[in-house]
């Protein structure tokens, strides 16, 4: 029991050594504009960049039905993507598994339709942005074809979302519904419950 006990505390010193040298990676990436924003700007650009690393890391941590070795990892972002989320996200998944084919497809929020058209095609993550104007009622229509990640637990129980990011205190934590944990599809990984420090699971 003692030993098993060591391998699951190895393993989140490991996957949290791992987690904090992506972040500070992603983070030195996005830091030159630093000097030529406002603060409150800068202060969403640094929470986007978090929010690509969660996603990253993320990535190692589910079992996809839908994903055969060699295809691409299909990523969906919806939004206004004013503070380069998806640029970030590309050079977070670059660093982090260079072998990893990806597939990254942006729309706006006047692009609603074309969104939800291109995930009817099939997608791994789906990621709606804080700004986005996706309603829980449209996200249902993406149920069991992906991971979709929304933002604020109030979004996370309204739509089938299995993933969402919170902000608190000007820091990214990421919500995971605790059946997404347990369920047959895009399985999510019960190992991502050790990081504690950037995890919490949530009742749905």
């Amino acid at each position: 029991m003692l030993r098993k006990i060591s391998r699951f505390q190895n393993f989140a010193q490991r996957a949290m050594q791992h987690f904090a040298l992506l972040v500070v990676a992603v983070l030195m990436f996005g830091i030159s504009s630093s000097f030529t924003s406002g603060q409150s700007a800068e202060q969403s650009r640094k929470l986007a960049r978090l929010e690509a690393t969660y996603l990253t890391h993320l990535t190692k941590y589910v079992q996809w039905d839908n994903k055969v070795p060699g295809a691409k990892l299909r990523i969906i972002v919806h939004g206004d993507d004013r503070f380069k989320f998806s640029e970030t996200l590309r050079f977070a998944m670059k660093i982090s598994n260079p072998q990893e084919n990806i597939e990254i497809l942006t729309f706006t929020n006047a692009q609603n339709q074309q969104a939800l058209q291109e995930a009817s095609n099939g997608y791994h993550f789906f990621v709606s942005l804080r700004n986005s104007r996706m309603t829980g009622e449209q996200l249902s229509v993406l149920r069991g074809k992906g991971v979709l990640v929304v933002h604020g637990q109030k979004l996370l129980k309204s739509s089938p979302a299995q993933v969402a990011f919170e902000y608190n205190q000007n820091r990214v934590r990421m919500l995971i519904a605790r059946k997404a944990i347990g369920e047959k599809k895009n399985r999510i990984s019960s190992k991502l419950a050790e990081l504690k420090s950037a995890v919490k699971i949530i009742e749905k």
